[in-house]
Parts: structure tokens; sequence; C-alpha cells
């Protein structure tokens, strides 16, 4: 037997909901018994109805019972020939799902009606279940990408911090080696009351700078440091300010320095000094 087939058949869904002849339902009970795919099938779309009844019962307006009897036996009696003659054969007759009483009987031929509510209410429970399942699904979609938004941000804020903290210790290790000179440079002339350090080494030649006090520039200029040697100013690189005013920067290496100064010069530095416009200066020590 071909399980997969005969479960998508919908012979399962018929013998559940009663719509099957007895040999037929025999035939899928045999089925259930025999093959555990066919029985989970089974057990499933029980699970199913009992979870549509259980999430829409309702318990039904009085005198509905009555109703529907007295409907169906009107039927049953429109149905009926009228010349048809009453015989005394005792005839199969099914129980009557609304009745307490055993004994009430309804026509076969009305049976197909229970049946077929009972096929309808499998049939909303399924849609029920897909369209729940659905919205529950692009839910937890729009869940997990907040989650997830939140994550990334978490992670670049993480970053962050880290980069953050390793620079602080690559600036305590620069401060704490010997090995680097420091000079101040206070403001020269009119620019008074501003400052800016450099820290050089010259065995490595390493060069930073810390431009703590320096004023904004205009946006198409930028500092720039000198190394002067025997009054000749050597270039030492750009740096910026805003947010890298109070950390340290590095800059170009130095091979040798007398006097370090800062000057404004055109974006991106230039290759002789404008001395007319160094803003601070100081000389090495020792």
């Amino acid at each position: 037997m071909d399980v997969q087939r005969y479960i998508s058949s919908g012979v399962i869904e018929n013998h559940v909901t009663g719509l099957l002849s007895e040999p037929e339902a025999r035939e899928v009970e045999g089925a259930i018994q025999e093959y555990p795919e066919v029985k989970a099938a089974a057990d499933a779309i029980r699970q199913d109805m009992e979870r549509y009844i259980e999430l829409w019962a309702q318990k039904p307006p009085a005198g509905i019972k009555r109703q529907l009897m007295e409907r169906l036996r009107k039927d049953d009696v429109q149905d009926t020939p009228a010349a048809s003659p009453i015989t005394t054969t005792t005839e199969k007759t099914y129980d009557d799902p609304f009745s307490e009483e055993k004994g009430e009987g309804v026509a076969p031929i009305r049976i197909w009606q229970y049946s077929a509510v009972a096929a309808i209410i499998l049939l909303l429970a399924s849609v029920t279940m897909n369209v729940v399942s659905y919205g529950n699904s692009d839910q937890f979609k729009d869940q997990y990408a907040e989650m997830q938004a939140e994550q990334e941000a978490i992670n670049a804020e993480k970053q962050a911090l880290k980069d953050e903290l390793a620079s602080v210790r690559k600036e305590a290790d620069i401060l704490k080696n010997p090995a680097f000179k420091w000079t101040r440079m206070p403001g020269m002339g009119k620019h008074t009351g501003i400052v800016a350090t450099v820290g050089w080494n010259p065995q490595t030649k390493e060069t930073f700078i810390l431009a703590q006090e320096l004023p904004e520039p205009p946006a198409d200029k930028q500092y720039q440091l000198w190394a002067i040697v025997n009054g000749k100013p050597i270039d030492a690189g750009v740096f910026e300010l805003g947010n890298n005013a109070r950390v340290i920067q590095k800059v170009k290496a130095v091979e040798n320095a007398q006097v370090f100064a800062v000057t404004l010069e055109k974006k991106g530095g230039s290759t002789s000094a404008s001395l007319d416009q160094m803003y601070v200066a100081g000389k090495v020590a020792g």
C-alpha cells in the first residue's frame, strides 16, 4: 500500500466523520491497525475536531433539538409515497444524536445530514487552524526580526565599548612608557590660552598628539603637526578634532625634533608650514 497516497485520498477524514459504509470503515480500521502512519493521521484528525469543537463550542439555543427532530420527521413523511402500505417489518434505525433516550430513531436516509455537519466542522477546524497558525507565524516573524535588530544593536554597542576599552588601554601603555618624551605646546601670540601635547619616542620614532584645547577649524582647513630641527619645519602629519580631540592620535614618525609646532593648513595638509598660522609650539625636553 502507498501509505502517503492513502492518507491524502481523504478516506481517513470520511472515516472519522462517519461518511463511509460499514465495509469501507472496516477497511480503514484495518489500515489504522496495520500502518502507524495511518493511525497517526486518524488521531490527528480526531484531535483537530476535538480542539475545534472545544474552541468554538456553544450551548445550542433552547428548543433546537425539538425543532430539528420535527423537521427531519416532516421531511421523512414527505419523502414517503402516499400509496406505500405500512408494513410491520422491523427496520434497523439509527440513534438520534440529540436524544437522551434509546429507541427514538432517525431514518437511515437522514444519517448523511449529520455526517455532512461533521464534515463541515472538520473543514472549518482545518481552515481555522491554518489561519491561526499563519497569523502566529507572522507574529513570530515580527518578534524574531525585532529581537534580531535588538541583538544587532547590542552587539554594535558591545563592539564600540570593546574598541573604546582597547583605545584606553593603548593610551595607558603609551603614557606609562618611559621611552616617550612628552612636550606641552601652549598657545602662541593671539592664541594664548589653548594647548596641545605631543608624545615622541626617539627610539621607535613613534609620535602621538593630544589636541585637547585646539579650537574647531573651518571646514576647508585642518591642523598639521611639524617637527622643527635647526629652524626647518618637517611634516609630521595632519590630525582630527571633534570626537578625536580628547584621544591620543598617531601621526607620522619623526626622526628628530627640537621643537614641535601646530599650524592651520588647507584640508589634507601642506608641504610647507604656514608660520603665520602657528597656533601652538613647545620645545622638546632634554
